[in-house]
This record gives structure tokens, sequence and C-alpha cells, in this order.
């Protein structure tokens, strides 16, 4: 019986706590996004990726010189996707924009 009590104090710990964390997430990749300019260089991204401490998804700093490039920064608490999607040619960003599917 303890054991149950114990773990229902754990689970309504984890629903008060939950929505404080995730609206802590989507603001910080809301500000990231907002750093975010087009015209924005490669190098200027990654140094804004270290700063805001997220992680950057499918850019690879070799192969963007090549052509069109698309990465993301999503965020890990949201069960709708959501994300920071960032497009670029080349080794500039063009375009930074929020996402959120259901």
């Amino acid at each position: 019986m303890k054991l149950l009590v114990n773990f229902i104090q754990i689970l309504i710990i984890g629903v008060i706590v939950y929505p404080i964390y995730y609206v802590w997430e989507t603001q910080h990749i809301d500000n990231f996004c907002r750093e975010i300019t087009p015209g924005m260089s490669d190098k200027k991204l990654i140094e804004l990726v270290k700063e805001y401490h997220v992680t950057l998804i499918g850019f690879d700093e070799n192969e963007a010189d090549k052509g069109k490039w698309l990465a993301q920064v999503k965020a890990k608490s949201s069960f709708s996707d959501y994300r920071c999607e960032i497009g670029g040619i080349a080794n500039k960003v063009a375009h930074a924009s929020i996402m959120e599917e259901k």
C-alpha cells in the first residue's frame, strides 16, 4: 500500500512539473528561432546553437556548401512535434520558422 501511495505522489509531482518544463522549453526554442535571420552564415548559426544549448538535427557543416539544406531544433518534451525548422542554401540561412504538428 505504501508503494502505491509513493507512486501516486510521484505521479502528481510529474503532472505539476511537466507543464512548467514544456512552457520553458517551447519558449526557449521560440527565442532561439527569433534570433535566426535570413542571410545569416552557417557559422553564426552554429555559434547560436552553442549559445542556446540546443541540438541542431539534420545539418552537416561539410555538406552545407553543396546546395539546399534543412535542419531543425526539436522540443524534447512535446507530444505535438514542436520545432524550429531552418532552411538554407549553400552556407547561408534562407528561413527559420516554428512548426507545430498535432
